[in-house]
Parts: structure tokens; C-alpha cells; sequence
């Protein structure tokens, strides 16, 4: 059993790494080989939307225009079981180097499929492997409470990476601000940030994270999550019937 961490805050010793080093405790103790991939120490360019990935249409991950660190980070996502991604919060996302890493990563993985109710599909490229996928995002001053309003990063990771390999989503968390103490005046309020710190509890949540992951994969009845499964049978039937009469695309040029 393999499980790849790819980490993708720019700070080495922040509160993601902790976590990261809880989570990857918690595999291990099951058993699990566990591998870090920290996106600061790689060279991955942005795409520059070439499509030559897009266009591919033979076996296995695409090839790409760009020639950097990407191919190798990718061959460790394909022999993976199990697939953690975890990043701090920045501006209510992601970091940017998450998001360079999931732009390159997107029409290398997937590619579009056979169409699905007369719609667009996608399937991924990775071959038939089922991977066991989470995420761990860590916030700056913001509580538990809040976190609707500053974690889009995790429903974003959460619908993609499925698709994009051939995954079942276990489980996320969401380290809120856990505060040293209460801001008392202008001054604390101003390094918020500098303030919170992690709890045990919380170190422990990651820790059964990486728990969960390994007795999933252990389990052998992870199942893929696709774009077919996440719409009701009564829907996709209503949208063949719909669609029969005439296409999606005509349907929304209709007037």
C-alpha cells in the first residue's frame, strides 16, 4: 500500500507541515509506504494551455509541451493507492502552487469520454486502479465556523481529483484558527495570523485521516467516483429522454 502526500505550502516548518507529519504517522502505522512531495522544491512551469495534452489521444498520461518536474511527480500519482493533498489557505483558496500543480496535472490525467446523455464526459487516464483521495487545508486567523467563506480550495480539490484519478474521496479537514489567546487590541488584531497555533486535537484528526485512508485502500472497496454516478438514475434517464429530442447545445441557444 502507497500513499503520496503532495504538499503544497511554500512555508517548510508551517502548521500544513505538522499536520502532513501527523497524517503520514497515521498511514504508516497501518502499514502503509508513505511518500512527501513538496511543491516549493519542484520545478513545475504554468501551463500555457497549448492543448498538446488535450489533444492526445493514445494510452496512459499525456505528454506535455513542457519538460520540468511534472512527469515525475505524476509517475509517483500512478503507482499511488492513496493520494492526500494538502495546502494552506490563501485568499479563501488554495495555494498558487496547488493550483499551477492541478492546471498541469488536469488534461494529462483526463481526458474527454464517450458522450453522457448527449453531453460532454470525462474519464481519466490513469487506468483502472481505484485511488483513495483527501485533503488537508490549513486556515490563518479564520475559526471553524467560518469556514464556508475562506475553504473553496476543498470543494475544489474534492470535485476534480476524482475525476482525475479514478478516485473515491475519503475525507477532508479544515485546521481553523485556534488562537493563543483572544486579540485584545489593534496591534493583535493586525497579526492575527501570528497568533494561532495547533491544537492536539487537530493533530490528531490528521493523524486519523491518514488512518482512514490506509483502512480504505486496505479494504478493497474503494470505488470511483464519475461524472455517470454522481447523476441519479432517474435524471440521466430524463436527460436521454430530454436530449433525444434535441441537443444540449441547441437547448441553450434556444431563445
Amino acid at each position: 500500500m502507497k500513499i503520496l502526500v503532495i504538499h503544497g505550502s511554500p512555508r517548510a516548518e508551517g502548521t500544513t507541515t505538522q499536520l502532513v507529519r501527523a497524517f503520514i504517522e497515521g498511514a504508516q502505522s497501518l502499514g502503509a509506504e508513505t511518500n512527501l512531495i513538496l511543491l516549493r522544491e519542484k520545478h513545475i512551469a504554468h501551463c500555457t494551455n497549448c492543448l498538446h495534452c488535450y489533444a492526445y489521444e493514445g494510452e496512459g498520461v499525456a505528454p506535455c509541451s513542457l519538460q520540468d518536474d511534472m512527469d515525475a511527480v505524476l509517475a509517483e500519482i500512478v503507482s499511488a493507492d492513496g493520494v492526500c493533498f494538502a495546502s494552506s489557505v490563501h485568499c479563501g483558496f488554495v495555494t498558487s502552487l496547488m493550483t499551477t500543480f492541478m492546471d498541469r496535472l488536469a488534461w494529462r490525467a483526463m481526458r474527454p469520454g464517450p458522450p453522457l446523455n448527449h453531453c460532454f464526459n470525462l474519464e481519466t487516464r490513469l487506468g483502472d486502479k481505484v485511488r483513495a483521495l483527501a485533503s488537508i487545508v490549513t486556515a490563518g486567523g479564520i475559526p471553524g465556523l467560518l469556514r464556508r467563506f475562506c475553504d473553496d480550495g476543498t470543494r475544489w480539490m474534492k470535485s476534480n481529483t476524482p475525476l482525475e484519478l479514478n478516485g473515491q474521496w475519503i475525507g477532508d479537514m479544515y485546521a481553523a484558527a485556534e488562537l493563543e489567546r483572544l486579540p485584545e487590541n489593534d496591534r493583535d488584531w493586525k497579526r492575527l495570523y501570528t497568533l494561532r497555533r495547533l491544537s492536539m486535537t487537530q493533530l490528531e484528526e490528521a493523524r486519523a485521516l491518514g488512518v482512514r485512508m490506509a483502512r480504505a485502500i486496505e479494504s478493497g472497496g474503494l470505488k470511483p467516483e464519475t461524472m455517470e454516478n454522481a447523476l441519479p438514475a432517474l435524471i440521466r434517464w430524463a436527460m436521454n429522454l430530454c436530449f433525444a429530442w434535441k441537443s444540449p447545445y441547441t437547448i441553450a441557444r434556444m431563445k
